[in-house]
């Protein structure tokens, strides 16, 4: 049974959140990419900017779709689907983003496999979203008639007490490991993303120019690095 009440989400494509995101993952940028769950198309330019050649942006809002395609972003196409099958051939792409997106789609292992198809051998799934550790659940929390969010706490408690309340899931990092394992993908790579505080102008601006600063640290340092904002799944699909 789905966890949550998948919903269509939020865009997190603000300027400091996409260049941090897509810079940790430009080293696996090349040739024709996916971008699954594209919303306005925020990340396609960065993808391209940052190796991707060429880019596919999806997502099930027609709204979203015409609105990136109204950025007229050379080397990228945009097109609505209905949530599940992809009209695009098959072994067609080098590389996948799911950026925030498989906590909101209805079916975890039909989307998978569905990007599963569309990838070419050995091509990449980069894959981020919610980390259970982290202990503040970022979606909106339905309590009773009482509607909130960002909610402390939320994601530490069991989730046959919460599914009712969220609206999107939230992944223990090894929940997220075994969907896309399960879908058919190898691991190459777990790892964490953290906020940037772009959100929150009330914030010093020194604290989060400090903290912005140290966050390569926080991605790297063991232990700590656990109780990241997301989850950073580096997969691949296996050769023939």
């Amino acid at each position: 049974m789905p966890v949550g009440r998948p919903n269509l989400g939020r865009n997190t494509a603000t300027p400091t959140n996409v260049a941090y995101r897509v810079g940790r993952i430009a080293p696996y940028l090349y040739g024709r990419w996916l971008d699954f769950g594209c919303a306005e198309g925020g990340y396609t330019s960065a993808l391209l900017d940052n190796g991707a050649k060429s880019v596919v942006g999806v997502d099930v809002e027609q709204d979203r779709i015409d609105a990136a395609i109204a950025l007229r972003i050379p080397n990228a196409s945009f097109l609505a689907f209905s949530g599940s099958r992809l009209d695009l051939p098959d072994e067609s792409f080098d590389g996948a983003l799911v950026n925030e997106v498989l906590e909101h789609v209805a079916d975890e292992q039909e989307s998978l496999r569905e990007i599963l198809r569309v990838l070419k051998p050995g091509g990449c799934l980069i894959l981020i979203s919610p980390n259970r550790w982290f202990p503040i659940e970022g979606h909106a929390v339905s309590i009773g008639s009482v509607r909130f969010g960002p909610a402390p706490l939320i994601p530490w408690l069991p989730e046959r007490w919460t599914r009712k309340w969220t609206e999107a899931r939230n992944y223990w990092p090894r929940q997220l490991v075994g969907h896309a394992r399960e879908a058919g993908f190898t691991i190459r790579e777990v790892g964490f993303i953290w906020p940037v505080l772009e959100e929150y102008p009330w914030l010093p601006k020194k604290m989060i120019t400090a903290y912005r600063r140290r966050l390569s640290r926080l991605d790297n340092c063991p232990g700590l690095r656990r109780f990241g904002l997301s989850t950073l799944i580096v997969a691949v699909k296996p050769q023939l």
